[in-house]
């Protein structure tokens, strides 16, 4: 080492951003390099996309993104509630935060906060963070389940497949028990926060707050009957099926843009199962898992190999990679608009 050498260091945010580049890389060149072959063919068959259906299956993304903001509006309900776009913008950029770093823990405490800021009360805040969520993954357990079903009988199924059955019952019904306890045991829900709160007070070497803790689970309770025992949930509901519907709907286009079509059958039984694997994995979004998992399912339903990477690639670019892109550019206009200072509660 010379004189003016200076040692090189290396931020975290360096590290992490080139960890992840390496891992990106070395995922493409696993999936990529067995399949040089049928390369070519593919971008043969992406030079042919049908526009018109391109433009369709883009702005059915866009539907399913107003979908989430639908959802997301239905469970805060407010007497005077913001726009489904500024919803669909909410979740997009909670979602981004949430898929770079921080999983479902940062996407329902990203989605919170912005709640908060715009003045909303927080048992209701909570609901929106964590709802839309498991509503959204509710739903694609439930077509992932008919995918499954379907594959059973058109005689596609295999160890692996039922693996995943055993996993979205799981899912379902671990899920629902969950919802159902907290609202048939309420005062054990209230000893749990309560514990909960002290492990955390103990851990950041402070003084729990009891009552401000009692206070947010009454909160959240309250707002919970007004969305479950008072029939508030049928517009969540349908957020959530308008979501995933248009999601489909966007790879159902991309199939007619390269000029095969698929029946309903196949569409479900090669959507649901991918996405529920993606969403259970650790890496960025599912990447290569959803990817692979999907193009190998419809190869089996018969869908030709080329037309199923380059459907599932375009599929990959309008649902995952550019609403990421573009939630993350949204996140310093989400926050600074502010409809008023957090309320006290």
């Amino acid at each position: 080492m010379t004189a003016n050498s200076e040692p090189v260091s290396f931020s975290r945010t360096k590290v992490l951003r080139y960890l992840f580049l390496l891992i990106v890389l070395g995922l493409g060149l696993y999936f990529v390099l067995p399949r040089f072959a049928q390369i070519e063919h593919a971008l043969q068959v992406a030079t042919t996309l049908k526009i018109p259906f391109v433009a369709l299956s883009l702005g059915a993304q866009v539907l399913s993104y107003l979908g989430s903001g639908y959802l997301l509006r239905a469970v805060i309900r407010l007497p005077k509630p913001f726009s489904i776009v500024e919803g669909a913008l909410l979740t997009a950029g909670a979602n981004s935060v949430g898929t770079l770093g921080g999983g479902v823990l940062g996407t329902a405490g990203m989605t919170y906060l912005w709640l908060r800021q715009r003045g909303v009360q927080a048992g209701v805040a909570g609901l929106g963070g964590w709802i839309p969520i498991y509503l959204d993954d509710a739903t694609l357990a439930i077509v992932s389940l008919l995918g499954l079903l379907t594959l059973m009988v058109l005689n596609k199924f295999s160890s692996l497949l039922a693996a995943a059955l055993a996993l979205a019952v799981l899912f379902l019904a671990g899920s629902m028990g969950a919802l159902l306890w907290s609202l048939t045991h309420r005062e054990k829900l209230m000893r749990l926060a309560m514990a909960i709160t002290k492990f955390f007070a103990r851990f950041r070497k402070k003084s729990p707050d009891p009552r401000k803790t009692q206070a947010g689970v009454a909160r959240l309770l309250a707002a919970w009957d007004a969305l479950v025992l008072k029939g508030g949930w049928r517009g969540p509901a349908a957020g959530a099926a308008l979501n995933t519907g248009f999601d489909m709907l966007t790879l159902a286009f991309l199939f007619l843009a390269a000029g095969h079509g698929v029946s309903l059958l196949v569409l479900v039984a090669g959507y649901g199962v991918p996405q529920l694997l993606g969403k259970l994995t650790v890496i960025l979004g599912g990447v290569g898992v959803v990817e692979t998992t999907m193009v190998g399912l419809y190869t089996i339903l018969g869908v030709p190999t080329a037309i199923a990477v380059v459907v599932v690639l375009v599929y990959r670019l309008f649902s995952f990679w550019l609403p990421t892109l573009a939630g993350v550019a949204l996140v310093p206009y989400l926050e600074h608009r502010k409809y008023g200072a957090i309320p006290a509660d």
